[in-house]
């Protein structure tokens, strides 16, 4: 007998738009589109008890770069951004507990407007990248994708930036970023010059995964009302994890990142979490794509 609080709403939000076109792509672009029709597949949503079911469909990919801000398929991101803002804004406002199901990390300019609508919220931002590149100054794909972080607090573009003239979606001191293993000084710009929580991958497992995870939680600001649990999968060991666009050596394993969310989602004020990047354009037999669902039903139980 579930003994959850919230019932779950399981979103999927398939979109393609912040990442560029690799050549192994289709004629519809990036193959993380697909990640939520796999995990349908799979039997995730029934798995974990979900409520309802909610498909937010993406515009299609063009591949076209805006000029002023540098950033791929703008306006249909902008489009979408609002669409699914506004889904997952009603599931909160009734009391219940989304898992989003990307589609590419683009997808937190979404979850994030849709929260900063409610009141305030923070985040845990978990990702082997620490996703700061900036438009024009600092992204060399102007992939949306490699910016949520950098947009959600503010820096870059008005166009995603400040929707409804929302701008910041989230303060950088209600914000931790978990896992980054990717150095570069270009791509994470200011990063450092935040006053974001960082926990690279090192530091994550020198202090502590538990213990990182309740530093974030006892930091957050009282006057939050709840945060939001954004989980690249790329954060996972490339031997575990290759089906993504940008792979490294080295990350969490299954057991580390299972730790780490747990303890996130044990807090009475986790609002909603999302999974984005797997691409199933890279895992042909859906082996990995198994073995990823097995393990995410086993830590969304803990909701």
């Amino acid at each position: 007998m579930s003994t959850r609080k919230r019932s779950i709403a399981y979103i999927e939000a398939p979109s393609n738009l912040g990442l560029k076109k690799m050549s192994y792509a289709d004629v519809l672009g990036p193959g993380v589109r697909k990640m939520p029709n796999v995990f349908r597949e799979l039997n995730l949503p029934q798995s974990i008890g979900a409520a309802e079911c909610v498909e937010v469909a993406a515009p299609s990919y063009g591949g076209e770069k805006d000029t002023e801000s540098g950033i791929l398929n703008l306006h249909q991101l902008v489009l979408y951004t609002k669409k699914l803002s506004q889904v997952i804004k009603g599931v909160v406002a009734d009391g219940n507990f989304p898992i989003v199901i990307g589609g590419d990390c683009s997808i937190l300019i979404g979850s994030m407007l849709a929260l900063k609508q409610m009141g305030r919220y923070g985040l845990a931002h978990i990702d082997g990248h620490t996703d700061f590149a900036i438009g024009n100054k600092t992204s060399t794909t102007g992939g949306a994708a490699g910016m949520d972080l950098a947009m959600v607090i503010g820096k870059g573009s008005d166009s995603t930036t400040n929707i409804y003239g929302e701008k910041p979606y989230v303060l950088q001191s209600d914000v931790v970023q978990f896992g980054n293993r990717y150095h570069d000084k270009v791509f994470n710009g200011m990063f450092y010059k935040t006053d974001i929580l960082k926990y690279d991958l090192d530091r994550l497992r020198e202090e502590g995964i538990d213990s990182s995870a309740r530093r974030f939680l006892s930091q957050l600001n009282r006057q939050v009302k709840g945060f939001w649990i954004h989980v690249d999968l790329d954060v996972l060991d490339d031997e575990i994890m290759p089906a993504v666009d940008s792979r490294q050596k080295s990350g969490l394993s299954y057991e580390e990142l299972k730790e780490l969310l747990v303890t996130l989602l044990g807090s009475d004020i986790a609002t909603g979490i999302q999974f984005t990047i797997y691409d199933p354009d890279l895992d042909e037999d859906r082996k990995i794509g198994e073995v990823l669902v097995r393990k995410l039903i086993d830590i969304l139980q803990n909701i």
